[in-house]
């Protein structure tokens, strides 16, 4: 196994200490492991406060490393992040991704207007068609005019929230429209899909994206693809991942996706 989205203790909203998480994904028998904390510029949090929630990238960095040599004989480890992308924020993310010496770059819509997903002002006063075009003509816009990421997170991460608000959170045809137009950008600019194990996990009985977006991104010629449980606590690491290899062979994926300096490699699925 791969597990490509693993967050640790030096994200705000995870508690698990960098060690334990390396051994827990030894004893599983997991082959490489990327670690991929936040960071959000300038985003709203709880006590009107606006600010950059995100770690001390300094001490990220030395500490990764220390931990890349001290297990180096046991498991890969990979030095990533997960980046809000904000268009308003562009030169920020972009000097920060280039300042640091980062294997791996999830680039994530967490944040819309200024204000994360997770406290759902984007479906405040909406329809569900109304927060969903909001939110995938946001990614449009983020995909046609940055390039700083590997691979775009949880494409349809924006359902997982919708979860709160509605009771239907199926997309529709022109969100299917959409999605199409930004899997066709991320193909013709080189980059990549994540596939996020965690929407089992958060009632959306399937991945985030969901497979009907994995095929489409199959036939559209998307290739490059990596999967990732989005770990927040121990027990989540490693999530489902095999499963979502047998999924990817029975779309026609041959290969996943690993990273190495931002530079992708393929491997062959077992």
């Amino acid at each position: 196994m791969f597990d490509y989205h693993v967050h640790t203790s030096f994200s705000n909203d995870c508690k698990m200490p960098v060690e334990e998480i390396i051994k827990r994904g030894i004893s599983l028998g997991i082959q490489e492991i990327a670690f991929t904390d936040h960071v959000e510029l300038n985003v709203w949090r709880p006590g009107d406060l606006v600010m950059d929630d995100m770690f001390d990238a300094d001490v990220y960095i030395k500490k990764m490393q220390e931990i890349q040599t001290k297990y180096k004989n046991q498991i890969s480890i990979k030095i990533g992040v997960e980046m809000g992308l904000q268009l308003e924020e562009k030169d920020r993310i972009n000097q920060l991704i280039c300042q640091y010496p980062f294997d791996f770059v999830i680039g994530s819509s967490h944040t819309i207007d200024g204000h994360d997903l997770y406290y759902g002002k984007l479906f405040h006063e909406k329809s569900k068609e109304e927060a969903y075009e909001r939110y995938f003509s946001e990614v449009i816009k983020i995909v046609e005019a940055m390039e700083c990421y590997s691979v775009y997170g949880h494409l349809d991460l924006v359902r997982r929230y919708a979860l709160k608000s509605y009771e239907d959170v199926e997309l529709e045809e022109v969100d299917k429209d959409m999605i199409q137009w930004i899997l066709k950008t991320i193909i013709e600019k080189g980059k990549g899909i994540e596939v996020n194990t965690s929407g089992y996990r958060y009632g959306l009985g399937g991945t985030n994206p969901s497979e009907e977006i994995l095929q489409l991104y199959k036939k559209l010629g998307g290739e490059i693809i990596t999967v990732g449980s989005d770990a927040h606590r121990l027990e989540h690491i490693g999530f489902r991942i095999k499963e979502t290899y047998e999924l990817l062979k029975e779309i026609g994926f041959k290969y996943i996706t690993v990273f190495e300096q931002r530079e992708p490699k393929f491997i062959k699925l077992p």
